[in-house]
């Protein structure tokens, strides 16, 4: 009987410190791809005022840098936005006193 025991126990230990390796290697693909797309954000900005400063100069063609920063801003907008979206946990759910209803009659 204690032997089971011991076995079950050791199953248990077994599964927690690979749940707990698990979670650590998410972490830690989640801080890289973080920063990924902060460097992302970081090159369409420099890109951006690079061919902006190339239209306006080499080209004098001030449509093309207006054009050019438009989209760099956008495209800079949205890799920016994802990279701040990417840091929020999302509300645990899994209980349901975390579910409000609203007031009862």
């Amino acid at each position: 009987m204690a032997k089971k025991q011991n076995e079950r126990r050791q199953a248990r230990k077994e599964r927690a410190k690979e749940a707990k390796q698990a979670r650590r290697e998410a972490e830690a693909n989640a801080q890289r791809r973080r920063q990924l797309q902060i460097r992302l954000s970081a090159a369409v900005a420099v890109l951006t005022v690079l061919v902006a400063g190339v239209s306006y100069w080499v080209f004098d063609n001030r449509q093309l840098v207006g054009i050019t920063l438009l989209i760099g801003g956008v495209l800079f907008l949205v890799v920016a936005l994802g990279t701040l979206a990417s840091g929020v946990k999302p509300r645990d759910r899994t209980r349901s006193g975390s579910i409000d209803y609203g007031k009862r009659n």
